[in-house]
């Protein structure tokens, strides 16, 4: 990944607008969410396997995750372990096609593991719910960096 900004990663004034990692293995979801994210104020990037999300994690810092429960063979709770193991307090929105009570069991494990994790979605996504998500984490952090701008 390079290191230089571009109109994905700043916003108009050219600060680095927060990023956004996607994980699902569904092209036409990640699409959506990624539109979204940009709607939201992010500058979304995508993984489409665990072992590329948990790459990403360990090489890049990201403001936002949104995760599948179910990535192809592999299931989106070891990602919330290798999280936990590096202490991340990064939001993580769960977004799956599961049963709710799996979704609700995936949230328990990650608040277990004291992760920042939200209140899950299902799918289909309701599209303007998940904006309004990502618009409440946005603005968390932009409060948090005026803050940390103050002090």
């Amino acid at each position: 990944m390079t290191q230089h900004q571009d109109s994905r990663t700043s916003d108009a004034g050219g600060e680095p607008r927060p990023r956004l990692l996607v994980i699902d293995d569904d092209a036409s979801i990640c699409t959506v969410i990624e539109r979204l994210g940009e709607k939201a104020g992010f500058a979304p990037e995508r993984a489409v396997t665990v072992e590329e999300a948990k790459q990403l994690v360990h090489t890049d810092r990201f403001d936002c995750i949104t995760l599948d429960l179910s990535i192809g063979t592999d299931t989106g709770v070891e990602l919330l372990t290798t999280l936990a193991e590096m202490a991340s307090t990064t939001p993580i929105i769960i977004i799956s096609a599961s049963m709710r009570s799996m979704r609700e069991f995936a949230v328990s494990i990650g608040n277990n593991l004291h992760l920042a994790v939200q209140e899950p979605f299902s799918k289909p996504i309701d599209f303007a719910k998940l904006k309004e998500a990502l618009v409440g984490v946005r603005k968390k952090i932009g409060a948090e960096q005026n803050a940390a701008a103050m002090a």
